[in-house]
């Protein structure tokens, strides 16, 4: 067995910070916007993943309800005030006041203002209050027009709410000077913390911190303070904010391709606004040294991201990629660039370069794009390249009108020992399409056009041209007949290439479709549809198709029904084109789900397939048989039982099983192959199970037919108030890069982080499921 120590690590997953986090004055709405249902609420989180903080007293107060505004509700209003003056827009208060504005609840012991601006100058145990936010200081300006603030030793909470769900909790954020807007804040002398004790367990006290809205948050002369101690200090920290595994502390591990390893990130400041670098400097004692760095540039028309990584040891690694983007004026240019030589952890004996750029210029009645692609892989004794150009047009001429052209010469090569080959081809591909009263007409040519000596190219894709009639009831006879005879028509005429015959044949059509389902809200129902097709061929062959289905539902109850579901389709003559050879069927489905009792769902179905019998076979399908048995609301049981009819035995049965007590959910879920005799698997999930101020979760595959278990997962996560201490052991046995791993690190609670537990070696998600109430 392959194993691998992996990443034992101390990180402060700050890059889950989300877009907008300081400015918490001016989200507010969010969440009145959830509550009128416009928006949708933060999805709930999985059982895998870490919590938050709840239950523990907030920093500040809780923030009051504000409903939708009015345009009353905008206006001011002065709920309490010493002394007052009101001299036409501008209105001044001393001796302590309260007032309401722009949905925003303030209290200080001075306040100026103007009406017509909407700027106001808060002075003496200023509180500012919104409904997901507060923000208190000695001094704070906010222009509510322009939403841009000044405050002055001011204390800000931000939740969960501000940012749409992308914290788990309270962030809070202390300042000498702070001031901004929503594309950028800056914070003098500051404390950022996600700790609501009055002594904070952690937090980084900064000399500056600019925060660019899901983008970048950057630290100048940095402290990580832990229970009041400077841990650590940094001339200057800068920390993505778009990256969930981002990780800007040293990691130190062991792995088999690697070795004893020691990882370093390190941000350098640029000028400029967006401009960043974080340089890497990597040690592993079976590869080398690594060093590399990721540059982040962004100017007034252009942005962008270029990371280099390179290892000069015995792998003699080198990877490079580019993102470009730029604004042209008249167009928008993309350039992708990637550059893998000897990558150890992908393929250790290969280069390959990919390119791809494209070039969108927009115009008035439509766009044009100009696109270049490059895809080639080198070996020791092989190689394989493939290029293409490409130009694609589309445009409205008039209002009913539309065009669409697409060209692409592709280029492709391959290289083994002393044997190589060589294609080219032109696809072409244009569509033009007009709207007349009472149809859609549409000329359609496809083509791919061989370049060069090739003896066994064919396209089986060409349509040389195609012209085509596209109606429906409402066009042709009117919203009444649309409402009781709801069908959908073509025509057509044209040349296309038959992959059967290597040919080209032409074709005429004729289909009539119609679809009518039962807008009854009874409990019987009835919904059908049906088509006519006629196709002939210039080969004076012929076929027609029809086709009808209908599905009959008797609804018992709540999710209890039965229905019973009848298809056919048979096609009569002969038709040379693949594209046209639908098949036959004539069967009948049914299934029915009853609840004899409020906690029990049971449920059958199977099929009869009429053409089967036709040929003296078994006309029965499979018959599948269901439960759901719920005896209390924490705990829900599952079967699925499946007869084969064909070889009369029971070929499958699967079993899940919930139980959630109180936080912790356990589930089991099971699969017994009744051809091999045996349980081909069987899963085990526990997640959450508290003990102390320790929860456990774990993951078992066990493979009935190997006899061992496939992948293990454990995870055990330590309390520490705003933080967690996590460690992860994760091994496969199957699949890609089989080993162990193993991580240890230290996150916030209120910044999500993905972790590697629940998911497999490609990060696909594993586990089992039990439907949709778990």
């Amino acid at each position: 067995m392959r194993r691998g120590w992996a990443v034992v690590a101390v990180a402060l997953p700050a890059s889950a910070l989300p877009q907008a986090t300081f400015y918490p004055l001016f989200q507010g709405g969010v969440q009145r916007l959830q509550e009128a249902g416009l928006v949708p609420r933060q999805e709930q989180l999985p059982p895998t993943t870490p919590t938050g903080n709840p239950g523990l007293p907030p920093k500040f107060a809780e923030l009051p309800e504000i409903p939708g505004l009015t345009e009353e509700q905008k206006q001011l209003k002065i709920i309490r005030a010493g002394e007052t003056r009101r001299e036409g827009q501008f209105i001044h208060t001393e001796g302590g006041a309260e007032i309401l504005y722009e949905g925003y609840r303030v209290i200080a012991d001075k306040i100026d203002g103007n009406l017509t601006t909407k700027g106001f100058d808060f002075q003496g145990n200023v509180r500012v209050t919104g409904k997901d936010s507060v923000v208190v200081g000695e001094r704070v300006i906010v222009d509510f027009n322009t939403r841009h603030y000044h405050a002055y030793d001011a204390e800000s909470q931000i939740s969960p709410e501000v940012v749409q769900g992308n914290v788990l909790d309270n962030v809070y954020v202390q300042g000498r000077e702070s001031f901004g807007s929503q594309r950028e804040t800056t914070s003098h002398d500051s404390h950022f913390t996600t700790c609501n004790l009055s002594n904070p367990h952690f937090g980084i006290a900064s000399e500056e911190m600019v925060v660019r809205p899901g983008r970048r948050a950057i630290f100048r002369h940095a402290r990580v303070r832990l229970f009041g101690k400077t841990i650590l200090s940094l001339p200057y920290l800068s920390i993505p904010l778009d990256e969930r595994t981002y990780q800007y502390l040293p990691v130190v591990g062991m792995s088999d391709e690697e070795g004893y390893f020691i990882k370093n990130r390190y941000g350098i400041p640029l000028r400029g606004d967006g401009n960043n670098f974080d340089a890497r400097l990597d040690y592993m004692s079976k590869l080398g040294t690594g060093w590399g760095g990721d540059w982040n540039y962004q100017g007034r028309n252009l942005n962008g991201v270029t990371r280099f990584y390179t290892i000069t040891g015995n792998s003699n690694t080198l990877t490079l990629n580019n993102q470009h983007q730029q604004n042209l004026g008249w167009g928008q240019l993309q350039i992708d660039n990637d550059f893998q030589r000897n990558n150890y952890y992908w393929s250790s004996s290969s280069t390959s370069l990919n390119t791809r750029a494209v070039l969108s210029i927009p115009q008035r009645s439509g766009s044009t794009r100009l696109s270049f692609q490059r895809y080639g892989t080198e070996t020791a004794d092989s190689s394989s390249q493939n290029r293409s150009i490409a130009i694609g047009d589309q445009r409205s001429i008039g209002r009913n009108t539309r065009t669409s052209f697409d060209a692409n010469w592709t280029t492709s090569s391959n290289n083994f020992g002393e044997t190589s080959s060589e294609q080219q081809q032109v696809d072409l591909r244009f569509r033009g399409q007009h709207e007349l009263p009472w149809a859609s007409a549409a000329l359609d040519y496809q083509r791919s056009v061989p370049v060069g000596e090739n003896s066994q190219f064919f396209s089986g894709s060409d349509r040389t041209p195609v012209l085509s009639l596209t109606s429906d009831a409402r066009r042709l006879l009117g919203e009444g007949w649309a409402r009781s005879f709801p069908f959908r028509t073509e025509f057509s005429v044209g040349e296309f290439a038959d992959p059967a015959s290597q040919g080209h044949l032409g074709r005429g059509l004729f289909s009539l479709d119609f679809q009518k389902p039962d807008s009854g809200g009874r409990r019987f129902r009835m919904d059908q549809n049906g088509q006519f097709r006629q196709t002939m061929y210039t080969d004076d062959t012929a076929q027609y198709v029809l086709g009808y289905n209908t599905t009959l539902s008797y609804r018992l109850g709540t999710n209890t029904s039965a229905n019973v579901r009848y298809s056919y389709l048979r096609p009569y003559g002969y038709a040379p084109m693949l594209l046209d050879r639908p098949g036959e069927t004539n069967l009948v489905t049914t299934d029915v789900s009853y609840r004899p009792i409020r906690s029990l769902l049971v449920g059958a179905q199977t099929g009869y397939d009429i053409l089967r019998l036709q040929d003296g076979n078994t006309a029965w399908q499979q018959v599948g048989v269901r439960a759901e048995y719920t005896p209390l609301r924490n705990i829900l049981l599952r079967s699925l039982a499946t007869y084969d009819s064909f070889n009369e035995r029971w070929s499958n049965v699967r079993i899940d099983t919930t139980w959630q007590p109180g936080a912790t959910t356990v589930s089991l879920g099971a699969r017994y192959d009744g051809f091999q005799q045996v349980w081909g698997n069987v899963n085990l999930y526990i997640d959450n199970l508290k003990w102390g101020r320790t929860r456990f979760s774990t993951m078992l595959a066990y493979n009935g037919y190997t006899k061992r278990l496939d992948a293990q997962e454990y995870s055990f996560i330590y309390d520490l108030h705003c933080a967690e201490a996590i460690l992860t052991v994760v091994e496969s046995q199957v699949g890609y890069r089989p080993g162990r791993d193993i991580q240890f690190f230290i996150r916030l609670k209120a910044l999500p982080f993905d972790s590697i537990f629940g998911t497999g070696k490609r990060g696909s998600p594993v586990g089992i499921g039990t439907g949709r109430d778990f």
